[in-house]
């Protein structure tokens, strides 16, 4: 099996990590063994290559077995070297929001574990060169010769963000979804076991193909279904808001958007006070983010509850 080439357009190393690989490089630093960083290797081969793809494209899925693993892996890594003063302002912004929204999922809380470890590693930036705790295990895996095929998922995870989809039907057991802001359709399938039905918009993390041979993209955590407002509201508020990103190439705005928010926690915050409802391999979503009264639990919506409880 021929690994995906790693894009030649990648940034070069930044700051954070460069200092990351010194730190790795002193004999006696208190950091993760090198053995560690490089164990991804052996294990990635035997998911892709071993693996067989589950009639219904379920958990066992190789593509999401695969990603799983690559997550599982930069989770482990960074929990070895958080205590280095380089990652502190990551860390500190994590713990904050660990805090503040307490992602266990529904009931606990409407925010995912998987959708909060996406964002910690994948999609918060800290620094001049905006660089997430992805991008710095990439730089390492690099420098230690990480097999290709494994940082060619690390880096399809990096460069990974939610995107706004409309479902258009179930075919061959696999699920249409176009992105609202690119158009593109994809051919998916959904590990949460939440199939969905024709005309709902789900906010949700899509990635590629893992390799050739597979040709199912991947939702890689339990889909947000948005209830409503309808698809056009969600046109029309693109149209209000990609303008603040300040790039004028749409489609670059919308990754933007989508990416990083207008703030670190926009998607975040969002989902937190657009909780609806749920059920198993689903979260249901009601309202927009730049239109308060519209979530159900926004600070406005709340006030006003406790005003007529009160």
């Amino acid at each position: 099996m021929v690994a995906p080439r790693l894009r030649p357009d990648h940034p070069v190393v930044g700051p954070i990590a460069r200092r990351i690989l010194d730190a790795l490089a002193r004999p006696r630093a208190k950091v993760v063994a090198l053995a560690a960083v490089r164990q991804g290797r052996d294990e990635m081969r035997r998911i892709i290559d071993n693996a067989i793809p589950s009639d219904d494209g379920g958990a066992l899925h190789p593509g999401f077995a695969g990603y799983l693993y690559v997550t599982n892996w930069a989770l482990g890594v960074v929990e070895a070297i958080q205590d280095l003063p380089e990652l502190a302002r990551h860390v500190d912004r994590i713990a904050k929001a660990e805090d503040d929204y307490m992602p266990e999922g529904p009931p606990t809380s409407p925010i995912s574990r998987s959708m909060f470890c996406a964002w910690s590693l994948w999609d918060l930036t800290v620094g001049v060169k905006r660089e997430s705790l992805g991008s710095i295990l990439l730089s390492v895996g690099r420098a230690q010769g990480i097999d290709p095929l494994f940082l060619s998922l690390l880096q399809a995870l990096i460069e990974s963000s939610l995107g706004l989809h409309v479902h258009e039907g179930v075919v061959d057991g696999r699920i249409r979804l176009r992105e609202l802001g690119t158009t593109q359709l994809r051919s998916c399938v959904s590990p949460s076991g939440y199939d969905g039905e024709p005309g709902e918009l789900w906010l949700a993390r899509v990635l590629p193909p893992p390799v050739p041979a597979l040709d199912e993209s991947i939702v890689v955590a339990t889909p947000y279904v948005i209830r409503s407002p309808e698809v056009e509201m969600w046109e029309q508020y693109l149209d209000r808001t990609l303008p603040r990103t300040k790039l004028d190439d749409r489609a670059r705005a919308y990754q933007r958007l989508m990416k990083r928010g207008l703030d670190d926690r926009y998607w975040l915050e969002y989902v937190f006070e657009a909780y609806a409802n749920h059920q198993p391999g689903a979260v249901f979503l009601v309202g927009l983010p730049d239109v308060a009264e519209s979530r159900p639990h926004s600070p406005i919506n709340e006030r006003r509850g406790a005003l007529d409880a009160g």
